[in-house]
C-alpha cells in the first residue's frame, strides 16, 4: 500500500497547536483467501487465464501429512501494473 503523508496543525482545547500527520491512502492491494487448499489452483488459474506472472510466494510452515503441497500464506500475482494476492484460508491466524 502506498501511503502519503503531509502535516496539519491540530487545536487542542486549551489554545496549543500541534503538527500531526495526516495520512491518505492512495491505493491498497486486494487479497483474496480462498478455500483450502485451493489457492495453487487459484493461482495456477490466474496465469492461465490472465497470463498473471507470480511476483513471490510464502508457503504455511505447518503442513498436514494428506496435503500434497503446502498451503499459501501468500502468492503476489501481478497482470498488467495490477498487483493483488491470493492465499489459503487459514482459520485463527491474521491476513
Amino acid at each position: 500500500m502506498v501511503l502519503e503523508a503531509e502535516e496539519v496543525v491540530v487545536v487542542a482545547g486549551n489554545g496549543a497547536t500541534a503538527a500531526a500527520p495526516h495520512v491518505v491512502f492512495i491505493s491498497g492491494k486486494p487479497w483474496l483467501a480462498v478455500e483450502p487448499p485451493r489457492a495453487n489452483d487459484a493461482v495456477e488459474f490466474y496465469k492461465a487465464a490472465f497470463g498473471a506472472e507470480e511476483v513471490s510466494r510464502v508457503a504455511h510452515a505447518k503442513r498436514k501429512a494428506e496435503q500434497d503441497l503446502p498451503l499459501i500464506r501468500a502468492a503476489e500475482l501481478k497482470i498488467g501494473s495490477f498487483i493483488f494476492v491470493v492465499s489459503d484460508f487459514i482459520e485463527g491466524s491474521t491476513l
